[in-house]
């Protein structure tokens, strides 16, 4: 089973995503800033993560570049309101490897999810 990790500071996304995506039979955590899905990814190590920039706390950039830091092999999505090539060459740069901006396509959300755990699941 996949894990996956729900980082978003709207309480109402992350329960929304989370039910949509154990639906689909994954494992879902969440968190609601950068700090608080640290200690869950250290403890849970999950497969894929969807990463929210703009949160209290630690925002998503920071989360990022401390996970690639710690060299984590969690699968990074970012999803945001800030739509820029610059945030997302950061991003990509760091290691995330899709960039969905706001508002939520749940159809896009969901291909690109599948479409890592596919490949999670191809290289185990």
């Amino acid at each position: 089973m996949i894990k996956l990790m729900i980082v978003d500071d709207e309480v109402e996304i992350c329960d929304f995503v989370k039910n949509f995506f154990k639906e689909r039979n994954f494992e879902v955590f969440t968190a609601h800033n950068g700090e608080e899905a640290l200690d869950i990814i250290e403890a849970q190590n999950p497969d894929i993560v969807l990463l929210d920039i703009r949160m209290p706390v630690m925002d998503g950039m920071q989360m990022l570049k401390e996970l690639h830091r710690r060299s984590k092999n969690s699968k990074v999505i970012m999803v945001t309101a800030m739509e820029s090539p610059e945030k997302e060459s950061e991003a990509r740069s760091y290691g995330a490897v899709e960039y969905i901006a706001k508002p939520l396509s749940l159809e896009r959300l969901e291909q690109s999810v599948f479409e890592v755990a596919e490949g999670i699941e191809t290289s185990s």
